[in-house]
């Protein structure tokens, strides 16, 4: 009864770190360029996107930058970027935790979709879903956008304000695996 017992319980633990090693998200997967499809929020309102663009890179074996373009619904000519590090751990990803506390990001590896949730201060919450492609970019306020951006990511492994980014804390906003809440 107890070799039993013992052995569907190390089958079952086999099976858990199994599914926990099929989880691990690997870089390669997560690297490159995701398109916008969708911009909403609850409730509705102008505070979306009509256009973006995602870049994710490689920095060093433990992180990447992503960077983002966008153009605002409301106000198309107003600057409409950001750019942020995650680092690697044990198959998953933590978006850097300086200023990132009001986003959530969920990337699909099955459909190369990445989704992004951000709290709005009025308590409006806009949902951004991004899929892999490989179309060039050619809209020339998103190509000077996220060459901004690259530009700010170049000025933090050159010379970081902020310390080196290999040093910055990722503990508290994980990138999930599948759909984001």
């Amino acid at each position: 009864m107890t070799t039993r017992f013992l052995a569907r319980s190390a089958s079952a633990l086999a099976a858990l770190c199994m599914s926990a090693a099929a989880m691990a998200l690997p870089l390669a997967q997560f690297e490159g360029q995701y398109k916008l499809v969708s911009s909403t929020t609850e409730p509705d309102s102008n505070w979306r996107y009509t256009k973006g663009r995602i870049a994710i890179k490689k920095l060093d074996a433990r992180h990447v930058s992503i960077l983002h373009a966008c153009e605002w619904k409301d106000s198309p000519k107003e600057v409409c970027s950001e750019r942020y590090v995650a680092q690697e751990r044990k198959g998953a990803f933590y978006l850097q935790d300086r200023n990132t506390s009001h986003e959530r990001m969920a990337f699909d590896p099955a459909a190369r979709r990445l989704t992004v949730v951000t709290h709005g201060v009025d308590g409006t919450v806009r949902r951004d879903v991004y899929e892999a492609t490989t179309a060039p970019l050619t809209d020339k306020a998103l190509v000077r956008r996220m060459k901004r951006e690259q530009d700010a990511v170049d000025d933090l492994v050159d010379e970081p304000t902020f310390g080196e980014f290999g040093k910055w804390e990722y503990r508290n906003n994980r990138i999930e695996l599948g759909s984001v809440r």
